[in-house]
């Protein structure tokens, strides 16, 4: 009886060793080494120069084409990516890549001029409208950040109870290139942006200049535009379940 129970308490501890074990591993490619992501952006066949190029969802890096359009990002961990390249006034086919496990050299891009829209795929149109400081703000002086576009006014119970969170929300994400933009289309930006200490651009909209661009039947009516402006989401409402987690993809 005795050897049993030493032999049980051997047993649980080799468990807790091999449990201990797992705890420190590391997640990498499919073979075990850090994975690299590398390719090129061109434009009218030739490499395109100075492209940012953003790499985000499990890691958050930028960087910039040379003089032959090539890119590349290494020792990464196993895990899941985007690949987005970014410059003012160009669209890229395709837009981004989203990648696991496996290593690619093959991310190539090709720009050409853009065009502009309000739904799902286009690049976000520009627009220009005053904040709660009486200031201008334009739409594409945000280009290169994670923008969430939405609508409000003072008659939206569901507007209220998001703008609640929205300044913890903002503060939690900022510092990894998000901006927070909230167009009041009936009532006052300054008095929303003092009700709810919002630090972020809340613009003045009520002559509905930039929700009629954008507009659907319905408020909160969110945008995400990634790093190039190309609007990734648009619904009626808000669903934390679905925006937050998206939002995140491209940050």
């Amino acid at each position: 009886m005795k050897g049993m129970k030493r032999l049980g308490l051997f047993a649980v501890a080799t468990g807790l060793l091999v449990l201990g074990a797992c705890k420190t591993s590391t997640s990498t490619g499919p073979d075990g080494s850090l994975l690299s992501f590398s390719g090129a952006v061109s434009q009218a066949g030739q490499g395109f120069p100075a492209v940012d190029v953003f790499l985000s969802w499990d890691a958050s890096k930028k960087a910039t084409t040379g003089s032959d359009g090539r890119f590349s990002f290494n020792d990464l961990p196993g895990g899941s990516y985007i690949v987005t390249p970014s410059r003012p006034g160009f669209v890229f086919s395709p837009s981004n890549y989203e990648l696991g496990t496996a290593a690619r050299s093959d991310l190539n891009f090709t720009a050409s001029a853009a065009s502009y829209g309000t739904e799902e795929g286009a690049i976000a149109l520009d627009f220009t409208a005053k904040d709660q400081h009486g200031a201008d703000l334009t739409l594409s002086n945000y280009h290169g950040k994670v923008i969430l576009l939405d609508f409000t006014a003072d008659w939206c119970g569901p507007c209220r109870e998001k703008a609640e969170t929205a300044e913890s929300f903002y503060q939690g994400l900022k510092d990894r290139g998000f901006v927070y933009i909230l167009c009041v289309i009936e009532g006052s930006a300054k008095t929303w942006s003092e009700t709810y200490k919002l630090t972020f651009p809340v613009l003045d909209d009520n002559s509905h200049s930039v929700y009629n661009r954008f507009r659907k039947s319905s408020i909160p009516l969110p945008h995400i535009l990634d790093r190039n402006r190309t609007i990734r989401y648009k619904r009626e409402g808000y669903n934390k379940a679905e925006v937050e987690p998206t939002l995140k993809k491209y940050l």
